[in-house]
């Protein structure tokens, strides 16, 4: 009797380990499908912005000695509820991937960054845009480029592997031309430095860190610099709040600028080649570059 009831539970205990095998094992899922629902929720979410219509919630308090307002419209609450399904996304995404399967991949969240950031600048740009059907462009247009992060995120998962170099360029190109959209936008709407500077800083600190995250293969460090470097475009955001004649294109212009300076010596110092010759190029650089903007930017 005990050799029947010691088999029982060896095969209980099979079924039980074999069911949750089969549970955790992602090798059977095409992380194309993948990419493709998460695209078509988060673009679902965007026409869901739109329509979406909910009692603004005004939070008054004073900061920095003066009355300051924080409206909480349904467009702030779509931007934090989609940057939350694109960071579910990515995770999703990049949990399907062999590298993580063999437990050879360290922490995620760092691939979370740029769809959470084209998420939340895609929210808050719909309202701005004056007709329907430039709207729709719009979605679609950011549909497909999320499309193309999702697959340079998994394709920059182990670098060295074919089209590794091709997909971190998307990367790059996406992170600074996401960051131009919401420099510009955010300074031609010329809000209170409070929220416009937090906006940005947040915002830029997300960019940096997907600009960053293949510099170390340590995660707090990435951290570390991407918070400096949002913590830099916020506080020049404020300065330049106090130019009310600098014009939106140029402000923006400005902010790139910076925002790419303090993104490539942040790039230098993770990987050790920060030298004095590579702080006189950036600063000819940053002098040649201003020079442009001052000559053919509007405002100077």
């Amino acid at each position: 009797m005990q050799t029947n009831q010691l088999s029982a539970w060896r095969d209980e205990l099979l079924r039980r380990w074999v069911w949750r095998r089969r549970r955790e094992d992602f090798s059977n899922l095409d992380y194309r499908d993948r990419i493709s629902v998460v695209t078509w929720v988060l673009v679902f979410g965007f026409v869901l912005s739109l329509l979406l219509r909910l009692p603004t919630t005004v939070i008054s308090f004073r900061a920095l000695g003066s009355p300051t307002e924080v409206e909480l419209t349904a467009t702030t609450l779509m931007a934090f509820v989609l940057a939350i399904v694109a960071s579910a996304g990515a995770e999703g995404l990049i949990r399907l991937h062999p590298k993580r399967q063999a437990n050879r991949l360290g922490l995620t969240w760092a691939y979370w960054a740029l769809p959470a950031a084209m998420s939340i600048v895609t929210v808050v740009l719909l309202p701005s845009i004056p007709t329907r059907l430039f709207q729709a462009v719009v979605i679609l247009v950011a549909g497909v480029l999320l499309m193309i992060a999702f697959y340079s995120l998994y394709a920059t998962v182990e670098p060295g592997q074919p089209g590794f170099r091709r997909a971190r360029f998307w990367l790059d190109a996406l992170a600074y031309g996401v960051a131009l959209l919401l420099f510009l936008f955010v300074y031609q709407a010329r809000t209170r430095s409070l929220l416009s500077g937090t906006l940005i800083a947040f915002t830029a600190s997300l960019l940096a860190v997907e600009l960053l995250r293949n510099s170390t293969n340590e995660t707090r460090p990435v951290l570390m610099h991407s918070a400096v470097v949002g913590l830099l475009l916020g506080e020049m955001t404020w300065a330049l709040n106090y130019w009310p004649l600098l014009p939106g294109l140029t402000g923006g212009l400005l902010l790139l600028l910076s925002f790419y300076l303090a993104v490539g010596i942040a790039l230098q110092g993770l990987q050790g080649r920060l030298t004095k010759r590579i702080m006189i190029e950036f600063g000819v650089f940053a002098v040649f570059a201003v020079a442009l903007i001052i000559v053919f930017g509007p405002g100077f």
